[in-house]
């Protein structure tokens, strides 16, 4: 896909509407995941004739708008129509902590953005799985494509090859090591706590997210076929990772304090392959786009912002009417909350 065409453009800033940092934050980087764009513009928007008459297209179409007004020349938008959707919509969904005025976390936003999205242009489409399971990875296969199949078959969007991946939560016995269950289930956005690790890294956090984890007394599996509880192991394997990955890092503990531990993120090549189970895996090289940052304490209070890598290969930072351009060293930090990883092509 070519970027020309967003070089040294989408540097435009947004309004701040009363608390409305955390959704001007997630929005300019969602304006510059040009998968997306790309979809929204093909054939003058024809995606608009997959909508339905539901709330969520709304959110979708009110975007599409903001979208354009980012990016049709560098300058301050406010964001009022979007925001009063926003506000609509999760009235009718009953998603209260986004109909007022309230600060509100990146990550339940984003969950429910790309929600609307994918709801909005959901449709009934074929699925058929053939071929016979002749390995381990075609049983984890036979797995994923099941659930694909069960779960989108009347309910599929193109938000899926866009940001949704699928793990799998794996049980085997501690005796011999034997699958004894798997469920998948899609994902759009991976959670992983701080590693306890001095100076720890990326990685460490997802080796942390995917150790196994032990089943014993009240926690046991429950064996249906023998009908007994069995201590065993659970473990998370990712059959596919998404196009645009996007990495929640739990920097709020339980009391609200705030971790404040930087971690080491790799920008530029980064291979997730080790963590993949699915057919190649080797093609899960990311490229870091966009940093959600969070300032001040925890809880609800604070402050978002976003660094964003433009088309141009430079960083600006993007504070909500306040774009600049930022240095390389200064993309990651220990404010750093919320990452956007785009997989190579």
């Amino acid at each position: 896909m070519s970027c020309i065409s967003y070089e040294n453009k989408g540097l435009s800033g947004m309004a701040n509407l009363g608390n409305s940092c955390y959704l001007n934050s997630c929005m300019q980087i969602i304006s510059h995941t040009y998968e997306l764009n790309k979809f929204l513009s093909e054939d003058n928007g024809k995606y608009k004739n997959l909508l339905k008459k539901i709330p969520e297209s709304i959110v979708l179409l009110e975007w599409d708008k903001l979208r354009e007004m980012l990016w049709s020349s560098n300058c301050t938008v406010a964001p009022h129509g979007f925001v009063k959707t926003i506000r609509q919509v999760a009235r009718i969904k009953k998603l209260d902590i986004f109909t007022g005025y309230q600060q509100n976390d990146i990550q339940e936003f984003l969950l429910f953005i790309i929600d609307c999205f994918h709801t909005a242009l959901s449709r009934e489409v074929d699925m058929h799985i053939s071929g016979d399971s002749k390995n381990e990875t075609d049983a984890l296969a036979v797995s994923a494509y099941k659930m694909m199949q069960n779960m989108y078959k009347k309910d599929y969007s193109d938000m899926l090859s866009i940001f949704y991946g699928i793990h799998i939560s794996q049980i085997t016995t501690m005796e011999t090591n034997e699958v004894m269950s798997m469920a998948s289930e899609p994902f759009s956005i991976i959670s992983l706590s701080i590693s306890p690790k001095n100076n720890p890294t990326l990685f460490d956090c997802f080796d942390l997210y995917c150790n196994s984890e032990l089943l014993e007394g009240e926690n046991a599996w429950f064996n249906g076929k023998t009908g007994q509880k069995e201590t065993a192991k659970r473990n998370i394997i990712f059959w596919s990772l998404p196009n645009i990955m996007i990495i929640d890092l739990k920097r709020s503990k339980v009391d609200h304090k705030k971790i404040h531990t930087l971690i080491d993120i790799p920008l530029d090549n980064v291979d997730f392959s080790k963590y993949v189970k699915g057919y190649n895996a080797h093609t899960y090289i990311y490229d870091l786009y966009g940093v959600c940052n969070h300032s001040g304490g925890g809880g609800a209070g604070g402050h978002y912002f976003a660094y964003i890598k433009n088309a141009n290969g430079k960083w600006y930072s993007f504070n909500d009417t306040m774009v600049n351009e930022i240095p390389l060293d200064k993309v990651i930090s220990s404010m750093s909350y919320c990452l956007f990883y785009r997989k190579q092509k």
